[in-house]
């Protein structure tokens, strides 16, 4: 009987043994089926976000500066004068053309007074000054000749007679506005060598402008 008994455990025990394995490598089948996926899903999500990340670069710029106050002086066209060379800036040319006490005179010029003695041409010009970073409301404009005035003419600017010496044109002008000026050349009407100006020449003068905040 005793004989019996373990020779069916020995069977029964042969006979679980391969199911217990089966169980086992059904189990971890599933198992590494369960983790392979997993893993493929990560790796999937992850290159997605990658090719779903553009690329980028980043910089600063640390900018410095140093405010400085001024002014600025430029001379503009009038619409009643002549047209002013490089008109719009500080450094323009004014060509009164061939000028005579009788006769045609060029476009935007004018004769307002001829005498026995002398006379008169004239056009307007405009000043515009500004300003930044200044408590100044107006400004004083000056003006001279560069140089003395050709024998036989005289130069001036709203009636101020020029000369080497500053004089002063407009006081409390106000900055940002054209304000028109008014340029007259005298010329005497005496023959060349006798206090008149030459003849067929061209003459030329250089007259200056500084502006001054109030």
């Amino acid at each position: 009987m005793m004989c019996l008994r373990k020779s069916f455990r020995r069977r029964l025990h042969f006979w679980l043994r391969p199911i217990d394995q089966l169980v086992k490598s059904e189990f971890m089948k599933s198992l590494f089926k369960t983790i392979f996926r997993a893993v493929l899903v990560v790796l999937l999500l992850a290159r997605v976000s990658l090719f779903a990340q553009s690329p980028t670069a980043t910089g600063t710029i640390n900018a410095t500066l140093n405010n400085r106050n001024g002014i600025a002086l430029v001379f503009d066209t009038d619409p009643s004068g002549i047209t002013l060379g490089a008109t719009g800036t500080s450094a323009i040319t004014v060509s009164f053309g061939t000028i005579s006490a009788f006769g045609p005179l060029s476009a935007g010029i004018t004769r307002p007074t001829v005498t026995a003695a002398s006379f008169t041409v004239s056009t307007v010009f405009d000043v515009k000054v500004t300003q930044g970073g200044l408590n100044s409301n107006s400004y004083r404009l000056l003006a001279n000749l560069a140089t003395v005035a050709p024998a036989g003419l005289s130069y001036k600017v709203d009636a101020v007679t020029l000369n080497t010496n500053q004089q002063t044109i407009q006081n409390n002008a106000t900055y940002g506005n054209d304000i028109a000026h008014n340029l007259d050349l005298v010329v005497s009407t005496a023959a060349p060598g006798a206090g008149g100006p030459a003849v067929g020449t061209p003459l030329t003068a250089t007259i200056n402008f500084t502006a001054t905040a109030n």
